[in-house]
């Protein structure tokens, strides 16, 4: 939290001191931004455990009792950037997403010749994904009616993605990821980096002369696969809408 507090931070300063101290021809200046909207990560959409199945012989049986998939949410951004002129700009930003999370709930059974009875045993695994990045872009607007541009971004993103697998924290039923969708995480909290291509589209209008909205589409390629790779890293967007403010 207070790395992600001091991103914020350091873009909302850079924007307001570069913003006081610069001056610039037409079409130049500083600006900085927020987004807020829809965001998503691009993990497998089954489950992450399987369902439990006969084991120690036979004489045992793990049931799954309940099972979670949840993913999409709020997300959002913070951004400050620079325009060349008054098609082209630099900009740099921080991005949220929300998380894909997934959990298993599972009973143990044993044997009793033909019959099964429930041996008090439950169990309960999870498996989350929180990924955020920062984002660095050329952006290219073109005018489409009065007020109205539309605009493009293109660059990279930092994207850091953290891996929270909780296996077997009582012990029994033993609950299994199921490989077919999932290969086996690192137990624990992991995080993982990667830079990766981005983009974005948009359609902005000019509210006022220093202050414009804007409604967007923007997101990463992801890394890796999941079936195979416990180091994967999801594809994600996000879409929403923002607020700019030029210093113009």
């Amino acid at each position: 939290m207070k790395s992600k507090l001091s991103i914020i931070a350091l873009l909302l300063g850079a924007g307001g001191l570069l913003a006081t101290t610069s001056s610039h021809a037409a079409g130049q200046g500083f600006y900085v931004g927020a987004s807020a909207g829809y965001s998503a990560l691009n993990t497998p959409s089954g489950s992450a455990f399987d369902a439990g199945g006969e084991y120690n012989g036979g004489d045992n049986l793990a049931v799954q009792t309940s099972s979670t998939n949840e993913s999409g949410g709020f997300g959002g951004s913070l951004f400050a950037g620079y325009n060349i002129n008054e098609t082209f700009a630099v900009e740099l930003g921080y991005t949220t997403y929300a998380e894909s999370s997934y959990k298993s709930d599972q009973s143990s059974y044993a044997k009793d010749g033909s019959a099964w009875d429930y041996t008090g045993d439950t169990n309960s695994s999870s498996l989350k994904y929180n990924t955020t990045s920062i984002d660095l872009f050329l952006k290219g607007t073109v005018p489409v009616i009065a007020q109205v541009s539309a605009f493009a971004k293109v660059g990279l993103s930092y994207v850091r993605q953290s891996v929270d697998y909780s296996t077997n924290p009582t012990g029994a039923p033993t609950i299994n990821v199921d490989n077919g969708t999932f290969a086996t995480p690192e137990s624990g909290i992991n995080t993982y980096n990667a830079i990766r291509p981005a983009a974005a589209l948009g359609l902005s209008y000019q509210a006022t002369e220093h202050l414009s909205a804007a409604i967007f589409a923007q997101g990463f390629l992801g890394e890796g696969d999941f079936e195979t790779d416990n180091d994967a890293i999801a594809s994600a967007y996000i879409v929403g809408a923002s607020l700019t403010y030029d210093f113009l």
